[in-house]
């Protein structure tokens, strides 16, 4: 196991160089050879190494600077938060850095450390999964880091804005159930994340409520793509031909389903019927338009930028912010 290196005095004695040398090399005050310079920079980028005394008394100082880092952006909703939170961080007298991890956890990490040690203010993160208990760390330490959208509840001190997923997915459910459909299918985009899992305790409780099993078939991965909604769409119909509805976590998936569906010659909604998540700009005018459930992506972004602004300016500040869903009734659900 590698030692942990945690001051300049690690990275000198690693680099063999001296501590003043490491200091010059961090701080660009003397010049350095090439050579010596590669190889102090190598050792601390081997052990992500950030200067933490220098970091602490620099954030003393605002830098007007905070970091957004998002799982991916695949949907309108998560453009129209992005845009949201840039717009209120310009409003602010804030510059953003985003950076779109593409679900990759490590390279999220990795994000993560480097946005620390360039000193931003603050960060927003909307994480690629629940495995986050890296950030500890830097909470730990009272930096400033806001929950956006996706969130883990097991982090202390990390405030969090999101949407009422639970209500979500307990909603569309039980919409598509006054309806009279008691075979429904569930496509999600991407496992182990709390929008998913909160809307399929949702879907369960409404399923549940109507007396009706829990069919673990019916759910069903598309991966926040029209490909894999038109995959899992078709995957859902061949195992069980009866099922009568989609409940579909994303509007490419959407548009891939409806794609799926009526190259099977099905007719939507007197064959399946379908409701979405998000509204993406064309869901009125396809047709049938698409009825969709809703959360409102401005008022999230904002929000959280906002949220941030306080816990740079009070460190003991936490409050999980929840906003509840809505829903745009059209004719793809049978309304």
């Amino acid at each position: 196991m590698k030692k942990e290196v945690t001051t300049m005095k690690d990275i000198a004695r690693e680099a063999e160089v001296s501590v003043a040398t490491v200091s010059h090399v961090i701080n660009n005050t003397k010049h350095i050879s090439d050579t010596t310079r590669n190889k102090v920079l190598k050792v601390i980028e081997r052990y992500n190494y950030v200067p933490n005394s220098a970091a602490k008394n620099l954030r003393q100082q605002s830098t007007k600077t905070a970091g957004l880092v998002v799982s991916s952006f695949p949907d309108s909703f998560v453009t129209e938060m992005i845009f949201a939170i840039e717009e209120r961080a310009k409003e602010m007298g804030y510059n953003l850095l985003l950076v779109n991890t593409n679900e990759d956890r490590d390279y999220e990490e990795k994000t993560i450390n480097l946005l620390h040690s360039k000193l931003v203010d603050g960060i927003i993160l909307s994480p690629t999964s629940s495995d986050i208990q890296y950030l500890q760390k830097y909470t730990n330490d009272n930096f400033p880091i806001v929950m956006v959208n996706r969130y883990e509840s097991t982090i202390k001190n990390i405030p969090r804005v999101t949407g009422d997923n639970f209500q979500l997915g307990y909603e569309a459910t039980l919409h598509l159930l006054k309806h009279g459909h008691k075979k429904i299918g569930l496509i999600y985009s991407y496992p182990n994340v709390s929008t998913t899992n909160d809307r399929i305790r949702g879907y369960q409780e409404a399923l549940v409520q109507y007396n009706l099993p829990l069919n673990d078939d019916y759910i069903v991965q598309g991966y926040a793509k029209v490909k894999g909604g038109a995959a899992a769409a078709e995957a859902l119909l061949a195992k069980d031909p009866q099922i009568s509805a989609l409940f579909v976590q994303n509007d490419l998936m959407t548009i891939g389903a409806i794609s799926k569906i009526k190259e099977l010659n099905l007719s939507i909604p007197d064959d399946i019927a379908i409701i979405g998540f998000g509204d993406f700009s064309s869901s009125h005018i396809i047709e049938p338009p698409v009825t969709n459930i809703v959360l409102p992506p401005e008022t999230i972004g904002r929000t959280a930028f906002d949220v941030l602004l306080n816990k740079i300016n009070n460190p003991n500040y936490m409050s999980h912010i929840e906003l509840p869903p809505s829903m745009l009734i059209r004719k793809s659900c049978g309304c």
